[in-house]
């Protein structure tokens, strides 16, 4: 069911006459949450229909989108909408933070730091706790910007619910599914890229340096090589160089989290059926000839919620790459 309200929210309609089978929901890890239809204008929606329109909003399933681009046609005496919408999380791209801090600063701070001034009516909340970071003139951006900054700098996931914004962990995100992704099994249609451009099996860590001696460290620099030189060989990644670490044993466990140690796998599945895989689940991905058996995340979903068994259209990543370079990659590719 799909309800209709106009800019001014003054007017609301249900939405009849829509063609069930154009509808769509897809959804980007930090880079889009959509949906889009196909609209007609009949006797009995009229209404509905006129109210279509840019800047509108469109609610489904509880939440609200706002109508970002519509392409109307006709054929024969009949009109039609094409309709596509962007969850109202993305017009926070439409504030400004200007002032800039510098410091070391926790994500709380930061985000308290961006929605100062805010006056869309959105709300947040973040759990868990975080070391701090050194920022420098963190600010002068839309709030969409400077909230995957943090995103990027902070192993932190964020879950929108309309206007409330959630800040978890990025490991209480997903979880992980038994049922694997496996050629033949349970899909026909493959299409992943694989690649060891990245992949390195050894990394150095330096923290912080003593106070009375900069030359010096708290702790000696350590190095982690991973099992997976045994394989691969050594493979030198960039090291680590966070003052923020004052332990040895925090610092090797950020060097294991940090080391891709792993082949890069980034791709598409349409599945033979319907499944219960949501935004954020990790899913085993078997592919024999590379000897691979790891699991990987689904970073993206497009479903057909009113085509009945149509299974879900899925991209599933391990790496640590943008949801855009990663769709550039497979346009590059041609997987799309």
């Amino acid at each position: 069911m799909l309800i209709i309200r106009n800019y001014e929210k003054t007017a609301e309609e249900l939405l009849v006459h829509y063609d069930k089978a154009s509808f769509y929901e897809e959804w980007l890890l930090n880079e889009t949450w959509e949906i889009g239809f196909l609209a007609s204008e009949t006797e009995k929606s009229k209404v509905s229909f006129e109210l279509l329109d840019y800047e509108s909003s469109v609610f489904w399933q509880g939440q609200e989108f706002i109508i970002k681009e519509i392409t109307p046609f006709a054929s024969g005496e009949k009109c039609f909408k094409l309709i596509v919408a962007t969850h109202v999380y993305y017009t926070l791209q439409d504030g400004y933070q200007y002032e800039t801090l510098t410091g070391r600063r926790s994500p709380s701070q930061l985000l308290a730091h961006i929605f100062k001034d805010d006056s869309r009516n959105f709300s947040w909340s973040i759990r868990g706790s975080y070391i701090s970071a050194d920022k420098e003139n963190f600010g002068d951006a839309n709030y969409i910007k400077l909230i995957n900054e943090i995103l990027k700098i902070f192993p932190i996931a964020m879950i929108p619910d309309n206007r409330r914004l959630s800040f978890i962990p990025l490991d209480e995100f997903g979880k992980k599914i038994n049922e694997p992704i496996r050629y033949k099994y349970n899909t026909d249609d493959v299409r992943f890229v694989i690649n060891t451009y990245n992949l390195k099996t050894q990394i150095m860590g330096f923290g912080a340096r003593q106070e009375d001696d900069e030359s010096k460290y708290v702790f000696n620099p350590i190095t982690y090589t991973s099992p997976e030189s045994q394989k691969w060989g050594i493979r030198i990644q960039d090291p680590v160089r966070d003052e923020r670490y004052q332990h040895a044993d925090s610092m090797e466990e950020r060097l294991r989290t940090d080391l891709q140690d792993y082949p890069e796998i980034t791709g598409i599945v349409t599945l033979k059926w319907k499944t219960e895989l949501e935004k954020g689940d990790y899913v085993p991905f078997i592919y024999e000839p590379m000897g691979i058996n790891t699991y990987i995340q689904v970073v993206g979903i497009k479903t057909f919620p009113d085509i009945p068994n149509k299974p879900p259209e899925i991209v599933l990543s391990n790496t640590k790459q943008t949801m855009t370079k990663l769709l550039i990659s497979l346009r590059q590719e041609g997987l799309m």
